[in-house]
């Protein structure tokens, strides 16, 4: 509320409601002004507004304190705004993270593709730009963003509820804002799930020339069940972004080419060794435990290939993507891994502070959880169905070790995190990568952190079955990577 006099006594009043909250932000909010001249009803609503707004200001209402803004900004009660672009970074700052600029440039001069960018590396950050520019110069009024896992839904909407030039509505878990983003219109975003996204291009009236969607961890929506739901309904839109560490699915071509005919390309490349050599990732140590499976574990990858192969000389259709992953299945809750788990525990208690330890099964989980007792360390877990105050636990220091399964693998940004335990690895790299990228983020309040990657590997190779070799090859180089001060 306001009042504005002139020397005549002559004044006129604002008045308006005070609504700083979240949905403040979406509604239509109003003022009414009343002059003391109109008539008699505005005169006196002029002398009631008068008199309120002079008990706030001179401080007699007992609810109510008034700064000076001087005096506010000295309490802290008051702090500047900085609109975007009014901070400069420092010009080392500005070089470190240049890709970012580099990958805004490749979108809009392509308007589809995918960005591969190293997680940690700010692929978040980067598309909350392109949704800037794009809304901000009226290229595009409605939104999309997309992925798997309400923990990443509620991570983007959190950067977006600060700063978003757009009405902003959730359809995943709890929230079901969905009927209204389509009801909407004008500028407006709109956070779904992957399970939902089908229902929703289908329902919602846009102008494809003017709609932007963001597939976030972009490599899931090549899944076959995506492939069926979505096929042509994507590829019409104007702007389509994907976003992954791992885009490509391997051992699934059609899955890769469903996302290259909906999405587009590869357009921009920022990998992990890019990031470390600019120091936006930390350096990493690598320790490879060498187990051998047992001949139980032998027998059961035998039985595996032996039933692959009479399922495709019968004429069933099978991939060699599902023997893979049976094989894989098998080293994964193999128990020969826990023996040199529990020498290595014993001798490196310290590795298991800031911890993420990776288990294929909450009965494998529990198998390593005594081992973490016996210990005596301090952990948490946190599976499918777990309440979520497990992982605000941990990411507020308050648990030193997690173990998870998958939930964790994507998308969660917790600084600092320094150590991850992989006792589950997939063969394709793109798990191992996602989960590479939860301990390598560089963390403000450890400047000198270096991460460590604790790994099995089992050398023996007796089924011709090197999926163990080649992750210990690969991460062992990328474990020599150094930043480079030049940078």
């Amino acid at each position: 509320m306001g009042i504005f006099q002139d020397e005549d006594g002559y004044a006129v009043v604002f008045h308006g409601s005070q609504n700083e909250t979240e949905q403040g932000r979406r509604n239509f909010e109003s003022l009414d002004v009343f002059l003391s001249w109109a008539d008699p009803r505005d005169a006196s609503r002029v002398n009631s507004h008068r008199t309120r707004f002079e008990r706030l200001w001179s401080n007699a209402d007992p609810n109510v304190r008034c700064f000076d803004i001087p005096e506010a900004v000295r309490r802290n009660i008051a702090q500047f705004y900085r609109p975007k672009g009014g901070v400069k970074l420092k010009f080392d700052e500005s070089r470190r993270w240049r890709h970012q600029d580099e990958a805004i440039k490749r979108f809009l001069a392509k308007k589809s593709g995918v960005l591969e960018m190293a997680t940690g590396t700010g692929k978040t950050r980067t598309a909350l730009r392109i949704i800037d520019k794009l809304t901000s110069r009226d290229l595009a009024d409605t939104v999309i963003v997309t992925m798997r896992g309400n923990d990443l839904l509620d991570q983007w909407f959190q950067g977006l509820v600060k700063d978003c030039n757009c009405r902003l509505y959730r359809q995943y878990g709890s929230h079901n804002d969905g009927p209204r983003f389509v009801a909407t219109r004008g500028p407006r975003l709109l956070l779904v799930s992957q399970h939902h996204l089908p229902e929703f291009l289908k329902s919602v009236e846009t102008r494809p020339e003017r709609t932007l969607i963001v597939c976030d961890e972009v490599h899931g929506l090549g899944s076959p069940s995506q492939v069926r739901s979505l096929s042509g309904l994507v590829s019409p839109l104007e702007y389509r972004l994907g976003l992954s560490a791992t885009p490509e699915r391997e051992y699934d071509q059609s899955g890769n080419d469903f996302i290259d005919e909906e999405i587009g390309p590869v357009i921009f490349e920022f990998k992990v060794e890019d990031a470390i050599r600019r120091g936006i990732l930390c350096e990493f140590d690598y320790t490879a435990l060498e187990y051998e499976l047992s001949d139980e574990d032998r027998g059961e990858i035998r039985t595996i290939i032996k039933r692959h192969h009479a399922r495709k000389a019968s004429g069933d259709v099978v991939s060699d993507e599902a023997l893979y992953r049976d094989i894989s299945r098998v080293r994964k809750v193999t128990t020969e891994k826990l023996e040199p788990f529990r020498e290595h525990l014993a001798r490196n208690k310290s590795l298991y502070n800031r911890a993420l330890i990776f288990v294929e099964t909450r009965k494998y989980g529990e198998l390593v959880q005594r081992l973490l007792m016996d210990a005596g360390i301090i952990f948490g877990t946190y599976y499918e169905g777990d309440e979520s105050q497990r992982l605000v636990e941990f990411a507020n220091g308050r648990l030193g070790c997690l173990v998870s399964c998958h939930r964790l693998s994507e998308g969660i940004d917790i600084k600092s995190v320094k150590n991850i335990v992989l006792f589950s690895s997939a063969r394709a790299k793109l798990e191992t990568i996602q989960r590479l990228g939860r301990c390598l983020r560089t963390d403000p309040e450890d400047k000198e952190k270096r991460a460590h990657v604790l790994d099995f590997v089992d050398f023996g190779d007796d089924e011709g079955d090197t999926t163990d070799v080649r992750r210990y090859e690969w991460l062992r180089a990328l474990s020599m990577t150094q930043k480079d001060d030049d940078e």
